[in-house]
């Protein structure tokens, strides 16, 4: 099973929406996989978890499904302040490495500005390393990536970019 995390805990973001459209994908290639918005964490999961030896059910039936459960995860990581969301490094920190050791990640970069977060992506791949996980040594990424989704459908609409996300991922599932 492939975990498709939408790495920031805003609402309504565009990291949701690629992550939707990744989703589409890979049902498309009948490819069992789960979507994580990390809006959909507890308020208070940064100090109550099994790091700090706090029993939070809710937090555990998460990490039970889309990290436990998982083989494979497809990180959206949107770029804030030059690097990645805070808030997919505090659920990392918020569960036992044990939990994601030897799995693979594939990264994708959006942001509104020019590179794509591409600086994000290499600090977010020393994490991963570090997790012993295999990052993918592709690593799209999507520079004005408001341009390339339609709000209404809360889609990925843009026709070379949803191609070269159906590429990625099909070598991603063989990765």
């Amino acid at each position: 099973m492939i975990s498709v995390i939408s790495s920031t805990n805003r609402k309504n973001s565009i990291s949701s929406v690629f992550a939707k459209s990744i989703c589409e994908l890979l049902n498309e290639s009948k490819i069992d996989n789960k979507v994580l918005n990390l809006n959909d964490l507890p308020d208070d999961f940064i100090f109550n978890n099994e790091v700090f030896g706090i029993n939070n059910e809710r937090l555990l039936q998460i990490q039970d499904n889309y990290i436990t459960d998982a083989d494979k995860f497809i990180f959206i990581l949107p770029e804030y302040n030059g690097s990645f969301p805070g808030a997919v490094k505090s659920f990392i920190d918020s569960f036992s490495p044990s939990r994601i050791h030897n799995k693979k990640a594939l990264l994708i970069g959006i942001s509104a500005g020019r590179a794509g977060n591409l600086r994000g992506l290499e600090h977010f791949t020393g994490i991963l390393n570090y997790l012993r996980i295999t990052v993918s040594p592709v690593k799209p990424a999507f520079a004005q990536c408001h341009t390339l989704i339609d709000e209404k459908l809360g889609l990925v609409n843009d026709e070379n970019t949803l191609a070269f996300l159906k590429t990625n991922c099909e070598e991603f599932i063989e990765f």
